[in-house]
């Protein structure tokens, strides 16, 4: 029986402010100083890798900007002493291409796998245009029969957009616009997974909000953006882009996860936390 143990971050949305629906939700001023913190913390952690699950930037003006702010996440997240897995978000995608992006993380593809002692992480790439129209296409799906038949080991898959149909009942990010939520082909996605039988659970961010949801066996687990908004003592996120009439708290969201045998443990820190404890279908 093996034990694994990693560290997830996610949305951490480097670049400049703005309001959304009456307010700054996304307090990106603790981007870099909060993704400082969480390296610190997954060193104590000595996980066997660490999972950056998309959306490191706010996409800004243009393609230089944007770069030079994906530059900043990369240089701070090189202080992990274990590997960093990078998937590519919907904000990277509006300025930069595929190809710019995996030159900057240093990737092949924008899909890939990647094996451990107890495991094999395969990472998705789900297309996005202006944040929505989200795909995952027809030859990635091909690669990842192929990468689920090769693999020996349990697998887990990082993917930035959702594949589950999880609740967005008062998330003031996509309860209102769903097509900017979903991967159109999650259904297929989950099926390719149950089939193979190897798939034990699939992390992603671009929620904005914990949650986990169980679809014949796999898990389906999200974290919470580093930098959103939190309500403040008064229930109010009111707030503007410059720090006046200030309320609310960014969340500080990271998680680290242990696997052991048949269960896993994954536990979100910061100021809205989370913690499940879930049985695999595989065994580690």
């Amino acid at each position: 029986m093996a034990a694994l143990k990693f560290a997830l971050v996610s949305d951490i949305h480097i670049g400049a402010e703005s309001e959304y629906e009456g307010a700054v939700r996304k307090l990106s001023r603790y981007s870099i100083p909060y993704l400082k913190d969480f390296v610190a913390k997954a060193n104590e952690f000595e996980p066997a890798f660490v999972g950056q699950l998309g959306d490191m930037i706010e996409d800004g003006p243009g393609e230089g900007a944007d770069a030079a702010n994906y530059g900043l996440g990369l240089q701070v997240l090189a202080g992990c002493r274990a590997p960093v897995l990078h998937v590519l978000g919907n904000h990277e995608q509006v300025n930069l291409s595929a190809d710019a992006l995996c030159a900057l993380a240093g990737l092949e593809k924008p899909y890939y796998e990647v094996s451990f002692d107890a495991c094999t992480v395969l990472v998705l790439f789900s297309t996005s245009t202006r944040h929505t129209d989200i795909h995952v296409s027809s030859e990635q799906i091909a690669w990842l029969e192929g990468a689920l038949k090769r693999s020996e080991k349990p697998v887990l898959i990082f993917v930035h957009h959702p594949l589950d149909e999880q609740s967005l009942l008062g998330n003031v990010w996509f309860e209102r616009y769903p097509d900017y939520c979903f991967v159109e082909e999650r259904a297929e996605l989950r099926r390719i997974f149950e089939r193979s039988g190897k798939v034990c659970a699939v992390f992603g961010g671009h929620v904005h909000q914990n949650s986990v949801s169980t679809i014949n066996g796999i898990h389906y687990i999200t974290i919470q953006s580093l930098v959103e908004r939190l309500p403040g003592a008064n229930g109010s996120v009111d707030g503007t882009a410059d720090g006046s009439a200030e309320d609310g708290i960014a969340s500080g969201s990271y998680a680290l996860v242990n696997i052991s045998g048949r269960q896993l443990k994954v536990k979100v820190f910061g100021f809205d936390t989370f913690e499940k404890t879930l049985p695999l279908l595989c065994e580690f």
